[in-house]
Formats: structure tokens, sequence, C-alpha cells
């Protein structure tokens, strides 16, 4: 063999290797698979230093291609320093530049605020933090966004120190027969889910969790009698909740000032 074939079978193993790698991604060192999950992280102007990992999750759309998650995060980023701040796809969904996250979108019913959907984000969790290793981690979600955030705060209690609930459905079943009342013909509303309704999760929240509740007067897609009902159950169980209404306001408040208000104050 002489040496020029030598050398072009060495390149060839190594693209070959390359190729593989980028196809399968394996399991790293620490045991943490990467994420499927599409995202966008934006960081504060300044050095990082143990920065606070603020992880945005968008509504349930079913009309849209979900993306207004990343405009969240920038602003947050820009607003406050030493902060990492992550607009997430939700698993199953596409936003409006085509990106994918891998996993069951479901009818945008309610359907997916599953332990499968749970975990997927929770494994990003772990993959963010082992870049950044943050002093906190915080959720900030908007109604079905927050539904998964406040399950995710139940269910990985160690994970997360903070979750800001906005226009939360926080009580699955009640919210889903009032959805019915809105939408009489519509059929997904009648089916049965395995999604966790953040309600029933509230005595596994770590006491030390900080949770932040805001929804307007106005919304008629999470009456207010279930986001009281939620509220009420926190403080029972003597979690360590603010709740904010914002009068004449509906459904759409994730760009409302006091939204970056409070995540501002669950970042300090």
């Amino acid at each position: 063999m002489n040496l020029r074939r030598f050398f072009f079978i060495i390149l060839v193993f190594a693209a070959c290797s390359q190729a593989q790698t980028a196809n399968h991604p394996s399991t790293n060192a620490s045991g943490i698979k990467p994420s499927k999950l599409f995202h966008r992280a934006y960081t504060s102007i300044g050095t990082l230093n143990r920065p606070a990992l603020v992880l945005v999750l968008h509504g349930d759309a079913p009309f849209s291609k979900p993306s207004y998650q990343y405009a969240i995060a920038r602003k947050i980023a820009k607003e406050n320093k030493n902060v990492v701040a992550v607009g997430i796809l939700r698993p199953g969904y596409t936003d409006n530049e085509g990106n994918r996250s891998e996993g069951e979108r479901g009818n945008t019913s309610g359907d997916n605020y599953t332990k499968e959907v749970l975990s997927s984000i929770n494994s990003l969790t772990n993959q963010l933090k082992k870049k950044y290793n943050p002093s906190k981690v915080i959720l900030v979600g908007h109604s079905g966004g927050a539904a998964i955030s406040a399950n995710l705060i139940a269910e990985y209690a160690d994970s997360y120190n903070a979750a800001l609930l906005v226009s939360c459905p926080c009580d699955l079943h009640p919210w889903r027969k009032h959805m019915k009342t809105l939408q009489p013909n519509t059929s997904i509303w009648d089916a049965k889910v395995s999604s966790l309704s953040p309600i029933e999760q509230v005595k596994r929240i770590d006491n030390d969790t900080q949770i932040g509740v805001i929804n307007g007067t106005n919304d008629r897609t999470i009456p207010l009698h279930i986001v009281r009902k939620y509220v009420k159950a926190l403080e029972a169980n003597h979690k360590k909740v603010k709740f904010v209404l914002l009068k004449n306001q509906g459904h759409r408040i994730a760009f409302n000032p006091k939204v970056f208000e409070m995540v501002k104050e669950l970042i300090q």
C-alpha cells in the first residue's frame, strides 16, 4: 500500500466516524443525553458567573407556530444581569422558521402535559445546567406552558428554584370542561387525557420553591375561579406564592410589563 492510498483510507474513516456521531448522538460522560428540543439561548451583557437560568415555555398553539418564547427570553436577558434565558420549543411543535422539536404535540387540548413531556424538558434542563452551572433555575410558562411548568416544579422538585405561571390552566379537568362550553362542537375536549393536573401535584412542590401566578381578570380562556383554586391549594400547603391579577386584561398577557417585573423578582 503506497502512502497516498494510506492517507486516503484514514480520511474516509474519519469522515464516516464524524457522520455517525452527528446522526446518532450518544450519551455524554455525565450520563446526560443531548436534548432533541429546539431552543434558543440569550445571555445578558457582561461576564456570566453562576448565572440565573430562565427557561421560557410557550402555550398550546392550535393555529400558529409558536415563536414568541424566543422574544420573551431575549427580553429577559436584555433587562437583567448575569442571566441566561432560553426560549424552548415544546415537544412536537414547529416554530415559524420551520424548526421542530421531537415529540408529541397532541391536539392542543391539555392532552400533552404528560410525564413524557416533562421528562423531555427536564432532560434539556439538565443539559443546560451542565453547560452554564447556574445559581438557580427559573421556569416562565404561558398558558399550557404554565401548566407544564407547574408540573415540572412538582415532578422534579430538586431541579427548579422558581416558576412564574402566566394564564395557567392549573386545574386541568374543570378547565377542559370550561373549554368544552366555549367550543361545544369540538370533540377534542371530550377525549380522555393522560396529562397531569398541576393542582393534584401541589403537595410535591418543595416549600422553598418560589411561585408567581399572574392572570388577567378578563381572561375567557382561563377563568379566575380556576386560577384562584390553584393558588388556594398552594397556600393551604404552605407554598411560597405571589398572586397578581391584571385588571381588564385577557389571556394574552405574556408581554405585559408586570410579567417581566415578576421575572426580575425571581431572578434577584
